[in-house]
């Protein structure tokens, strides 16, 4: 769902004090992660398929796993943030996520 989804890009800058002047920056890594949250609307059945995979396929979110680019790019390399929320939204569970994409 677009409502809701929101992109954080990476803080990969390291900064050294010096003593004079404004301080030294540079990149802390060429490979960082960036944030991904959102949620989704799932019917019940989809909604117990998802914990499903999220317990076994990926191991309680200790695996890496694919996930559709949300700009309609080629597949990310993903791993989920923080357990998965749940809510009740009628017949419907809204599903809200956080994934960082892995370089």
């Amino acid at each position: 769902m677009k409502n809701g989804y929101s992109e954080e890009g990476a803080d990969n800058l390291l900064a050294s004090n010096v003593s004079v002047g404004p301080a030294k920056l540079r990149r802390r890594t060429t490979a960082n992660v960036e944030s991904i949250t959102g949620s989704m609307m799932m019917s019940e059945a989809e909604c117990q398929t998802f914990k499903s995979f999220v317990k076994n396929d990926i191991k309680d979110r200790s695996m890496a796993f694919t996930f559709p680019d949300p700009h309609g790019g080629s597949a990310l390399l993903v791993r989920m943030r923080q357990p998965p929320s749940y809510t009740s939204m009628g017949i419907l569970w809204r599903v809200q996520i956080g994934i960082e994409v892995l370089p």
